[in-house]
């Protein structure tokens, strides 16, 4: 562009700022004013505008793009020229992209597969109406988390979605997109369809699984790896299943036959080959670095496979279970009762076996009984023992004016005490 249009009015539209540049457009943040409403505005460069070929471009991208009508496209809200300026009016999305999110690293494989599980909706819808979207790559993959409780994908930019098999180079034979994730067929100007668009898909799993593109480097040599290579092995870059492989290999085919029938089929084989990944993948050179750090915002994250043998766990002791509560397996906890507070110290600071005060009161019991049997069985007939002949027992008074009575006379049963008891001394035998 020749110069910044931020601040400038563009028909009803005021341009409150630039949201990102192309080698054909310039994205603006823009409020229609007559609705009040916020959306993305595209405007075809001014170099361009007078280009018949790329306005005929432009044009059948706001064609294409209206014509589709699906949760996970960008609506079309308008299109039009104002003073010699094509531009696009569409929904602004309040997000982020695909490539934004995997920049920081892999995402976590559920993640990656919720999110691209969109893309190939859209794409397969593209694909029924006979048209194929040529420029799918992470840029164009907008997510927002502002619409449902769930992230949403919108698939964005048709502006070199074509019908039918030919029409995605320029006249003079330039090719038109982003070789990072362009297909053989797509670089060699040879016919395209929906299957070409499976192999830029299988491209962006995999950069959402390893945190890069399958070829890197300067263009020629990402070119002739798409051409001439074989994809990198993921597992050798991640902590993957190895069904993983087979996935993106297939996916990537350089013959468009020996590649998924379309965007659904190649999504639910990665799901099925990444069903038992049991925590977010780490790259490969980080498996022995230690914990990393858990997900953020992006998804990013997980746990690096142990340099060796772990060392035990001790087992964990089970919380405290709260009066009445039942244990993990259904049986009533017994719990000891509450200590009162007038012997909290004493239990405490007792150190000692917890039987020995109860054996001594008990001793000392019995020993009380004891003597009180002893006390109280003396008189005759109470098993005392044999007299000594010769041996005269004496009388103790125990009450005033108590009466004497002969010691073979047995007190009679009045209902009162006796004045005396009679005391025997101990017989030797």
């Amino acid at each position: 562009m020749s110069e910044d249009l931020t601040g400038r009015r563009l028909g009803h539209y005021r341009i409150d700022g630039v949201l990102g540049k192309g080698g054909m457009s310039v994205m603006y943040r823009a409020t229609d004013v007559r609705l009040g409403r916020k959306v993305a505005l595209k405007v075809i460069a001014e170099h361009l505008t007078e280009d018949p070929e790329f306005r005929e471009r432009f044009v059948d991208e706001a064609r294409n793009t209206s014509a589709i009508d699906h949760a996970n496209v960008v609506p079309l809200y308008d299109f039009g020229e104002v003073d010699g300026l094509l531009f696009i009016a569409m929904r602004l999305v309040d997000g982020s992209d695909l490539a934004s999110l995997i920049k920081g690293g892999p995402l976590a494989p559920a993640r990656a597969l919720a999110l691209l599980g969109q893309v190939a909706e859209a794409l397969d819808n593209l694909h029924e109406r006979g048209l194929v979207h040529l420029d799918v790559k992470p840029a164009n993959v907008l997510v927002t988390s502002r619409e449902s409780t769930a992230e949403h994908v919108y698939v964005a930019d048709f502006g070199l979605t074509r019908r039918g098999a030919t029409g995605h180079r320029t006249r003079g034979g330039d090719f038109l997109g982003s070789p990072t994730y362009a297909a053989p067929e797509h670089l060699r100007g040879e016919p395209v369809d929906g299957r070409t668009d499976a192999y830029s898909l299988a491209c962006v799993l995999f950069a959402c699984l390893a945190g890069r593109p399958p070829f890197q480097g300067q263009v020629p040599e990402v070119i002739q790896g798409h051409l001439n290579r074989e994809p990198p092995r993921l597992t050798e870059l991640v902590l993957l299943p190895p069904q993983i492989d087979e996935v993106i290999r297939r996916g990537m085919a350089k013959n468009p036959n020996g590649r998924y029938a379309d965007c659904r089929e190649l999504v639910a084989a990665a799901r099925q080959a990444l069903a038992g990944v049991p925590q977010p993948n780490v790259p490969a050179a980080r498996r022995t670095a230690g914990p990393v750090p858990g997900p953020a915002s992006n998804g990013h994250g997980g746990y690096p496979a142990p340099a060796g043998p772990r060392p035990p766990v001790p087992p964990r002791m089970p919380p405290p279970v709260p009066p009445g509560a039942h244990s993990s397996v259904g049986e009533p906890v017994r719990l000891r009762p509450p200590v009162p507070v007038g012997r909290a110290a004493f239990t405490a600071e007792r150190t000692g076996p917890r039987w020995v005060v109860p054996v001594l009161v008990g001793l000392v019991a019995i020993a009380l009984i004891v003597g009180a049997v002893l006390l109280f069985t003396g008189e005759p007939g109470g098993g005392g023992g044999p007299e000594q002949p010769g041996t005269t027992v004496p009388e103790v008074q125990v009450g005033p004016g108590g009466a004497e009575q002969s010691p073979t006379e047995a007190p009679k049963n009045t209902g009162k005490l006796p004045t005396s008891l009679p005391i025997r001394p101990p017989s030797s035998r």
